[in-house]
């Protein structure tokens, strides 16, 4: 029951993600001052996030007190910048305490360019998140994969090209 309870939570949290991330798509990120803004996020933006478009998703709970998260994120970003030709989206969902800030000198360090919110306390308590990094890999709305701790890029690789692969084999059947 616990099971099937968690399985329901993440895959809200999932739909929602994959909602914001498809809809920032088209728009520019926020950006204040050329940089990329982390921005607050709610319950509901999460699950609006996660349930929209049927988009490749790769979404990642972090936070910037996270000694392992940190260490993931050139590689997440390195992801990005080879995959999102393909239709790969990662979105970042911070749960510092301290609000957007918190998250914003990492992003700025480290040249995040994927879009990265904050979600906080509330976020990660509703979806009972209990260890980060976790990743989760959507597809059409639904967790196909969901990876807790740091993973190493070639791990972190075949996973988004396996998914992304069966993405462009779903469209093809379109």
């Amino acid at each position: 029951m616990r099971l099937k309870l968690l399985a329901a939570v993440l895959s809200i949290l999932i739909c929602t993600t994959i909602f914001l991330a498809c809809s920032q798509q088209d728009e520019a990120p926020s950006v204040q001052s050329g940089k990329n803004a982390v921005i607050p996020i709610d319950v509901a933006g999460v699950e609006e996030l996660v349930k929209t478009r049927g988009c490749p998703l790769m979404l990642v709970v972090m936070a910037s007190w996270c000694a392992p998260c940190r260490a993931e994120l050139p590689t997440l970003q390195r992801m990005h910048e080879k995959y999102k030709d393909r239709g790969l989206q990662i979105v970042g969902i911070s749960l510092d305490i301290g609000g957007p800030s918190a998250m914003q000198p990492l992003v700025d360090q480290m040249n995040v360019t994927f879009p990265v919110y904050w979600g906080g306390e509330k976020v990660g308590t509703h979806y009972q998140i209990s260890g980060i990094p976790l990743t989760y890999l959507i597809r059409n709305g639904q967790v196909v994969d969901a990876l807790l701790g740091q993973r190493d890029e070639a791990f972190i690789e075949e996973k988004i090209v396996t998914l992304l692969d069966a993405c462009e084999k779903e469209g093809a059947k379109s």
